[in-house]
This record gives C-alpha cells, sequence and structure tokens, in this order.
C-alpha cells in the first residue's frame, strides 16, 4: 500500500470517528432534552440552581474548532431545568525555580507558539512548608487555545 493511500485510509478513519462522536453527542443531547435538561443558549435571562457540572466540548460551527467547555445543569424556582454552556480556556500551573519565570515562559511560547494563547506568571504560597508564610512560588501559567 503506497504512502498516499495510507493517508487517505487514515483521514476516513479520522472522518467516521468524528461522524460517531457527533452521534454520540447527539444521543446525549437526546437524553438529557428528554430529562428536561434543554440547552438554554439565548432568550430571556433565567435564573436558577447549580445542580451538577460536566466537562464537555463544543464545535465552533463557522470554523469547524472544538473548544472545552463545562456544561452546567440548573433548575428554577418552578421545577423546570435547563442546560448552559460555559467555554472556557484550559490551562496548568507550571513550578519554575526562582528568577526562572522568564526563561520557562520563553521556552513555552517557542516550542507551544501555536497552542498557547496567553502565559500569566502568578505567585502561589507552598502550603506544605512549616512556615508556609514566608515562602512563596512563582507559577507560569499557559492558556491553552
Amino acid at each position: 500500500m503506497s504512502g498516499y493511500e495510507s493517508r487517505k485510509r487514515d483521514r476516513r478513519d479520522a472522518w467516521s470517528s468524528k461522524k460517531q462522536q457527533k452521534l454520540a453527542r447527539t444521543a446525549d443531547e437526546d437524553l438529557e432534552s428528554k430529562l428536561g435538561f434543554d440547552l438554554f443558549s439565548e432568550g430571556e435571562t433565567r435564573l436558577g440552581w447549580l445542580l451538577t457540572f460536566a466537562s464537555s466540548s463544543v464545535e465552533d460551527q463557522d470554523t469547524r474548532k472544538v473548544y472545552s467547555c463545562v456544561d452546567l445543569y440548573f433548575v428554577t424556582q418552578d421545577g423546570s431545568a435547563f442546560k448552559s454552556k460555559y467555554k472556557f480556556r484550559p490551562y496548568f500551573y507550571a513550578a519554575t525555580k526562582e528568577k526562572m519565570e522568564m526563561d520557562v515562559e520563553a521556552y513555552l511560547k517557542r516550542h507551544y507558539e501555536s497552542r498557547i494563547a496567553d502565559i500569566e506568571i502568578v505567585g502561589k504560597e507552598d502550603l506544605d512548608l512549616v512556615s508556609n508564610l514566608y515562602h512563596q512560588l512563582n507559577m507560569a501559567i499557559p492558556y491553552f487555545i
């Protein structure tokens, strides 16, 4: 089998798995709708109590990009329920040695240029230290696209 045929088969397999994921997502949304959690995206403002949440993803119909989001499930005062999706940028904390924050930031930006949206340097306290009131760690937080 030539390299072209292999790549063509890989693309076809990726397309079918995306289609299966879309069908599974639709099945989940159908089940949630049957349970009374219809997606609320626009309209009159609604007020409700947060019941639970779950990590999820949403695809932008214009750009076909997939974004991380959180599904938030609410119940209103009259007993009706609704679901809302909240998009967010995933992130993690990376501990750095003292005075090395800028080097770590430069390295992350250089190697993950197309995937990182922003890096923020923040100070965090190490609560495991005996005298944690005086020690502060510096962290670099990369936010992904």
